[in-house]
């Protein structure tokens, strides 16, 4: 029997900040400045049994591309073979009309779904719980730089061993993957530009109690980012979370 998927989609619109979390692990902070509609899939952020949902909305400016339109958001958990009959839903406004309340921002929300099925034990749940501040320390600055010189360099076997919890997690929850790693290696071979690795720019997200750290940049951009040598407009670059595991910091999603 095929293990099912859990997705995450999310709709929203201008004029609200979003931030969500599934099991105390951030999965979405955005300001938008147009419609956006991400599905994610969560398999490795939940448990059997409840799971729960956080939801914060602040306000935000109006966009300038819909300046009559109030703020909007919908979380859905849904499941990939089933994505039109969610398991779960929270909607702003609609569920706060229902409940009586007024239409104010911020508003914090929290629900729970359930998942009945086992699911395969998470690596971060067996990390050691680590501090660290929002500049990160000497060791995560060294697992970022470790996965940024890879590409730099195309070390194809330096790139592997950066990525294999991440790897070995995505197998476990989600099956073999072999067109995306035959996509990595070619992206990695490809003539990319690196951005200057920038320590200082660098930002990690506690949860859980330091066992998860999301890595981002306080400028905006991905701590790892790219542009193509000779065609300019194309670019890549990704944020991601990494966990500390036998002392050492790693890629994990």
């Amino acid at each position: 029997m095929s293990q099912t998927t859990y997705l995450c989609r999310i709709l929203h619109r201008p004029a609200s900040r979003a931030r969500v979390t599934i099991n105390g692990i951030g999965v979405y902070d955005r300001t938008p400045q147009k419609n956006v509609g991400p599905v994610t899939p969560i398999n490795h952020w939940l448990l059997k049994g409840e799971n729960l949902v956080g939801i914060e909305l602040s306000p935000a400016e109006r966009s300038p591309l819909t300046p009559y339109m109030d703020a909007w958001f919908v979380v859905q958990i849904v499941t990939a073979d089933d994505q039109e009959k969610p398991l779960w839903q929270w909607e702003y406004p609609a569920d706060v009309l229902t409940l009586g309340l007024p239409i104010e921002l911020p508003r914090v929300h929290e629900g729970a779904f359930l998942v009945p099925e086992d699911l395969p034990r998470a690596a971060y749940l067996d990390a050691t719980p680590e501090e660290f501040p929002p500049e990160g320390t000497p060791a995560q600055h060294a697992a970022v730089r470790e996965l940024h010189e890879a590409f730099a360099t195309r070390d194809v076997a330096r790139f592997e061993a950066a990525m294999e919890l991440k790897a070995a997690e995505h197998d476990r929850f989600y099956g073999p993957q072999p067109l995306a790693r035959a996509e990595a290696m070619q992206r990695i071979n490809s003539p990319w530009v690196m951005e200057p690795f920038e320590t200082e720019d660098l930002r990690f997200d506690r949860y859980l109690g330091g066992r998860v750290a999301f890595v981002r940049r306080a400028s905006g951009k991905p701590p790892v980012r790219a542009v193509h040598r000779d065609e300019p407009y194309l670019g890549w670059g990704t944020d991601f979370y990494m966990t500390c595991i036998d002392g050492r910091w790693r890629v994990l999603w």
